[in-house]
């Protein structure tokens, strides 16, 4: 999938009002304390995959703003789940930034069925679940999992190999974790990016450098 978002995908994309956390003359960031539970089956199948996104204070406060109605300062149950319909409903088309591969080929998932929400200690923690749509056998193929914003809208920060936990899966599968160090060209990208307009195209130069640059796990349960 090429690098073919604009740089508005906070506003249009998201709906949640995330231009609050920049100006107008520059790329805003939102950050989120990212994990996945990669879950399977006892013969080395997988069966979901659940996302777990705990957003930044400054992020987390725009979406209070916009959608605390009775005013309390804070997301009740109600609350919550309007928020979860809204990107439910809008992050659809970036394929609710979840990645999985077998070598180059992408494996197609089903999109979740809700995603719900907690708001604690002045922070949206967002939760939600996807599926295969095509059977994986993790002990035929090593297996790649991450979660990634194109346009580097969004970050996704996964601290460390525990940040990816396998459930349910056989004791033989085992994961690889990887955070690849940004060169000088990624930083180059990263760098122009940071200064679109909301009315700019990002480079579509051939180098995906959010995908490049994206934490991932590889999993294999082979023998």
């Amino acid at each position: 999938m090429g690098v073919r978002r604009a740089a508005a995908i906070g506003a249009g994309a998201w709906a949640l009002g995330l231009v609050a956390s920049g100006g107008a003359e520059a790329h805003p960031h939102v950050f989120a304390d990212s994990k996945m539970e990669i879950v399977g089956t006892a013969d080395g199948k997988l069966s979901a995959i659940r996302n777990i996104w705990r957003f930044d204070e400054l992020f987390s406060s725009s979406v209070v703003v916009d959608f605390d109605k009775n005013g309390n300062g804070k997301l009740d149950p109600e609350e919550l789940e309007a928020v979860g319909k809204t990107v439910l409903g809008s992050i659809a088309e970036w394929e609710f930034y979840t990645f999985v591969s077998i070598g180059k080929r992408d494996i197609k998932l089903h999109p979740p069925k809700e995603i719900r929400g907690l708001f604690d200690h002045g922070q949206l923690t967002l939760f939600f679940e996807m599926t295969p749509a095509e059977t994986v056998d993790l002990k035929k193929d090593k297996v790649t999992f991450s979660v990634y914003d194109e346009s580097y809208f969004v970050a996704f920060d996964f601290a460390d190999e525990n940040a990816y936990q396998l459930l349910d899966l056989p004791k033989t599968c085992t994961k690889s974790f990887t955070r690849p160090d940004p060169d000088a060209d990624a930083s180059e990208w990263m760098n122009s990016v940071s200064m679109l307009k909301p009315n700019q195209q990002l480079p579509d130069d051939g180098v995906n450098f959010s995908q490049l640059l994206a934490t991932r796990i590889d999993v294999s349960c082979a023998k």
